[in-house]
């Protein structure tokens, strides 16, 4: 909790409870990496033995202590790929990459570590993955629109070109492809459901790839034509079943589904994690200080929060191509608003209890405006462990259920024969 503007003030309503460090910012981002156990991403015992060398007053601490412990599970994973080992090899790398990952989140925009740590924490996602090529189907695709190309991956349920099932991720706003892999990927493709995972305008990281495709060069309708063109880009593929055409995302994803599903009329189903459809309600109820004054008044706001929580929104505004939160809301107001009647097909709306009210709020109200009668809801609670944001304390509950659903609506289980 930091004083902002008079006003007590989270980073984000996102944790109850605490697992190591007392401090929420800090807490939420260690839990959101060990929610990447659950497929390999971190190994408990390197992310706690990280957490008790880190001064968690010190934003020098916490990135050298993850980079040191991704210089040598990188080194550890090379020596395996040498030697041919090459699932201990992509075991390794994808650690390796996730220790990158949060170093990351140390890093501000314009700084050399920020693009040191991006493009290492990539390079070793795919050795990862190519290491593993045998184990996990994949192909490094680009969704081209006008000239610029949106780099992806397109994970396969099985090799070969059979049509599957097959859902389009959508990044949340401090989620990199990479992330989404974690966060819905493997899910996806160990029930047989190929997933693209990409990064597209208004994802975080799509500026180290294409430097103008920015909140500024991408308002409504552009925004509405390249989520377009990302599903030509996936339905033009043998492999893909175009009567099971789904899209996804937790978080921000969350809001970029919802405007994905309402301006493109090709979907099967829609899964939003949490159900954002006005991203300025959200930033107005969520974060009203940011909004008072002018950008620069705003600028000094977010130093008074804690280093992460400074990251975090600088990132965002970086992203978007502005220098504030302030800048960027009047573009949300424009370009993330939604009304859930225009979201036809059915929809699973997810949030969890220790979301910020006004998401919560949100995601009933998707669920209660929606107009398909095979929508249905789910809350993550406390008593089922899945009380964080996004369920990120509980991904295997979270994705039983989604899965599960989709399934039911979809007409599809990879244990039984497809017709039924």
């Amino acid at each position: 909790m930091v004083q902002v503007d008079g006003q007590e003030t989270k980073v984000a309503a996102r944790l109850t409870h605490k697992v190591f460090f007392e401090r929420d910012d800090i807490e939420f981002t260690f839990q959101w990496l060990l929610s990447f156990v659950h497929c390999g991403g971190v190994a408990q015992g390197e992310v706690f033995k990280l957490a008790r060398n880190i001064d968690p007053g010190s934003l020098t601490s916490w990135k050298t202590e993850f980079e040191k412990e991704a210089v040598k599970i990188e080194a550890t994973a090379e020596r395996c790929l040498k030697k041919g080992h090459l699932i201990s090899a992509g075991e390794a790398f994808i650690r390796a990459h996730s220790y990158y990952r949060a170093a990351f989140y140390g890093a501000f925009p314009g700084e050399p570590d920020f693009v040191r740590y991006h493009g290492k924490s990539v390079e070793c996602f795919r050795k990862a993955l190519d290491a593993k090529s045998e184990q996990i189907p994949h192909e490094w695709v680009d969704v081209e629109y006008k000239g610029y190309k949106f780099p992806g991956c397109f994970l396969k349920a099985e090799h070969g070109n059979a049509p599957k099932p097959t859902i389009i991720f959508h990044n949340g706003g401090e989620t990199h492809k990479e992330d989404t892999y974690f966060l819905g990927g493997q899910a996806a493709i160990d029930r047989g459901y190929n997933a693209l995972i990409v990064d597209l305008p208004y994802d975080v990281c799509v500026r180290f790839y294409e430097p103008e495709a920015t909140a500024r060069n991408f308002p409504r309708e552009e925004l509405h034509n390249v989520y377009r063109a990302t599903t030509d880009f996936v339905l033009a593929r043998p492999d893909v079943d175009p009567e099971r055409l789904v899209v996804s995302g937790m978080s921000y994803g969350g809001a970029k589904t919802m405007v994905h599903a309402s301006c493109d009329d090709r979907f099967a189903a829609a899964v939003p994690n949490s159900p954002v459809y006005s991203m300025a309600s959200f930033i107005e109820r969520g974060m009203p200080s940011f909004l008072r004054g002018t950008a620069e008044e705003a600028a000094e706001q977010s130093k008074k929060m804690p280093y992460t929580g400074q990251v975090l929104f600088a990132g965002s505004a970086w992203s978007h191509g502005f220098d504030s939160i302030a800048e960027w809301y009047p573009v949300a107001r424009e370009a993330i608003e939604v009304d859930p009647k225009d979201v036809k097909c059915p929809l699973l709306s997810m949030y969890s209890e220790a979301e910020h009210p006004e998401m919560q709020r949100q995601a009933i109200d998707t669920y209660e405006k929606a107009p398909n009668e095979k929508n249905a809801i789910f809350k993550g609670t406390e008593e089922d462990g899945a009380d964080l944001h996004c369920q990120l304390n509980n991904l295997p509950l979270s994705y039983q259920v989604m899965f599960d659903w989709l399934d039911e609506v979809l007409d599809y289980n990879i244990q039984l024969p497809v017709a039924q």
